[in-house]
Order: C-alpha cells, then sequence, then structure tokens
C-alpha cells in the first residue's frame, strides 16, 4: 500500500525528494531534476529517499551532458506547487508525473528534463539455515526519464536483486542500502548510455524576461531621485550606491541594486537582497514575465544598536544622497524638516541645493 504525505495544500506521494537544476540554452547540458518516490511500505522507507538522491544526482552529476544542481531549490518549489489536477490531488504515482504536472514542475525548477525513481518493493525472507537466522533482502527499482512536456523519453528495465545475510545484526534499512548502492551504479550507467537519445521538449527555447526588485527603504530613494535634476542614469545609479542602495543577487551574483529592473529566465532563482544595517533577505522566488518582488528589510541587530530605530537610519540614507549628491555638483531640493534627528536630540532640518 503507497504511503502519502500532505507536503502543503495537496497530496503528494509520500517519501519524494528533488533535485533540481536551471534552465538551460541550446549548448548547455541537459538540465534534470531528480525525484525518487518510495512506493513501499517499509519502516523508515520514506526517511531513505534523500539519501537515495543524493546518491544518485551525484553520480549523474559526473555524467558528461548533465547537470544536476542544488536540491534546496526544488525542495521548496515542489511544496509550494498547488495541485490542481483531480489525478494529481489523489497523490499517485500517476498523477504527480503524469497529465499537466511534468509540465508545470519542470516549468517551476527551470529544467528540461525529469528522472523519476521508485522503490517499487523492498521485502525481508527471513529463514532458518542449519540453526542459524538467513535473511534475503530483496529490492527492486524503477527509473525513467519525462521531458517538460511530460512524455517518456527513457528507461531503463526494472531493476532487482537479492542480498543474503547471516544472522543479521542491523537493521533491515541498512541492507537495503547497500542493495541501493548497486542500484545506483547500475542506473548511472544505464541513463548515460540513453541520455544523448533523450528527446527535447518541443517547447520554444526560454528567453530571458524583465522583473523588478524593490525594498521597503526603495521608498526613500525614490524620494530622492524624484528631486534629483539633471541627471543620466548611470549618475542615478552611483548616488544610490553611495547612498547605501540595497545590493541584488541573483542565484549567487550580484546584479544590481535595488530599486530595479532584471531579466532572467523563467523559473525559480535564488534571491537576496542586502543592505547595511539590515537583516539578508534570501528567498526561493519563482521568476516570471514582470514579475515584482518588494521586500520587507528588517533592522539587523548591529542598525539596532547603532540608530535605534528606523527613521534615524531613514535621515542617515537622505542625508547620505544629498551629500553625495553635492559633491558631484548635482541639484537635489531636499527637506527633511519633519524628520528625527539621528542623534534623538532636536528635528533636523536638511536643505541641500535648491534649484
Amino acid at each position: 500500500m503507497k504511503k502519502l504525505v500532505l507536503f502543503f495544500v495537496a497530496a503528494c506521494v509520500a517519501g519524494v525528494s528533488v533535485f533540481t537544476c536551471r534552465a538551460a540554452e541550446s549548448a548547455a547540458p541537459k538540465k534534470a531534476a531528480v525525484f525518487v518516490l518510495n512506493r513501499t511500505r517499509v519502516p523508515g522507507m520514506d526517511d531513505e529517499t534523500d539519501g537515495i538522491r543524493d546518491r544518485l544526482a551525484a553520480s549523474l552529476a559526473e555524467v558528461d551532458g548533465l547537470s544536476i544542481v542544488d536540491s534546496a531549490l526544488a525542495t521548496d518549489a515542489y511544496r509550494r506547487w498547488k495541485t490542481t489536477v483531480a489525478e494529481e490531488k489523489s497523490g499517485a504515482d500517476a498523477g504527480v508525473f503524469s497529465g499537466a504536472a511534468p509540465t508545470r514542475l519542470a516549468e517551476m525548477l527551470g529544467c528540461d528534463y525529469l528522472i523519476v525513481a521508485t522503490v517499487v518493493d523492498a521485502r525481508a525472507l527471513k529463514r532458518n539455515l542449519n540453526g542459524r537466522l538467513n535473511t534475503v533482502y530483496t529490492l527492486r527499482m524503477t527509473v525513467r526519464v519525462l521531458n517538460a512536456q511530460g512524455e517518456s523519453v527513457a528507461g531503463i528495465p526494472a531493476w532487482t536483486r537479492q542480498y543474503p545475510v547471516l544472522d543479521a545484526a542491523d537493521g533491515d534499512l541498512a541492507y537495503y542500502n547497500i542493495l541501493v548502492d548497486e542500484w545506483v551504479t547500475d542506473a548511472v550507467a544505464a541513463l548515460a548510455r540513453t541520455q544523448s537519445d533523450w528527446r527535447a521538449p518541443s517547447a520554444p527555447a526560454r528567453t530571458e524576461v524583465p522583473f523588478t526588485v524593490t525594498t521597503s527603504i526603495d521608498k526613500t530613494i525614490a524620494e530622492l531621485e524624484s528631486r534629483t535634476k539633471g541627471v543620466n542614469g548611470e549618475q542615478l545609479a552611483e548616488l544610490r550606491r553611495v547612498a547605501g542602495g540595497a545590493t541584488v543577487e541573483l542565484d549567487g551574483a550580484v546584479v544590481g541594486s535595488a530599486p530595479g529592473t532584471f531579466k532572467a529566465t523563467p523559473g525559480l532563482h535564488k534571491l537576496v537582497v542586502r543592505r547595511e544595517w539590515m537583516k539578508p533577505y534570501s528567498a526561493t522566488v519563482r521568476i516570471a514575465p514582470d514579475a515584482s518582488f518588494d521586500i520587507a528589510l528588517e533592522m539587523s541587530d548591529e542598525g539596532l544598536a547603532k540608530w535605534g530605530r528606523a527613521e534615524a537610519l531613514r535621515a542617515d540614507l537622505a542625508r547620505r544622497y544629498a551629500e553625495a549628491a553635492q559633491v558631484r555638483g548635482i541639484k537635489v531640493n531636499l527637506d527633511t524638516s519633519n524628520w528625527r534627528d539621528v542623534s534623538g536630540e532636536a528635528p533636523a532640518k536638511v536643505i541641500l541645493q535648491k534649484d
């Protein structure tokens, strides 16, 4: 009997583990996400799927022409993915990896292929052999490859092995894992032989789409920029950097500063926003055309120790921006008379170079 687990609002097959990938250009290696499903009733096998996935993914990563990336990204996406198809809601294997499901999963993960491995059966047959306990462990595994449209593009024959043990001293899972290691070796070899023949999805190649990132503190910067006269985009970007605008990172690379518009391929990406005196923001986000991310930054412990409150930090940001503009001969009309002074004493008034 298949065990089911409710991941979020959708019923999905228990023991599912995921490895992910990013979108690929035509000349790049094939990008594949690896799933491991447990369809047995063996106690503890659900918890073993992470380890099976890791071993399979690590070995596949060594295969020329394949690219297997971060598991955390895909796991987060899978848990946030909401099913709408009746078959998917049943939690059945045929529902999660058939119909529209693979297309949506591949889109979210930015992958072209889904490698689906399944623990079909695991059993231990115990017999007395000349006064000693003889246990024969049997493991049955399958693996298949789907493209982003849900079409089966590769598969290998069902794999079954036995492992006899006299007077087994360890738990059953230890011996199943010995068989798993053998299966990983055989499965990777079979997939490596066939991967050059995998049919690519017929969907058009993904292109980069624009998305915007803003933060709670950028409203102050936007107000300052609206009061800055006679400057080009490059000068505004420099003022933003000097004043301490938030740095935006995508998949580990700095792409600019917020507020700003950036481009990336559709799908899941790791977004990180950093700013001095603020707690770093980090999340897996789904990039879609014209997506907008408004990040609420919180003051870090260091920021609270230095400024005490957001108003003081906001006043310092305006002062730094205006001073940087003045040094560069840029006109800024800024009145902060309604703000509290950074020192917490009398109200501050800063008017720098009116028109």
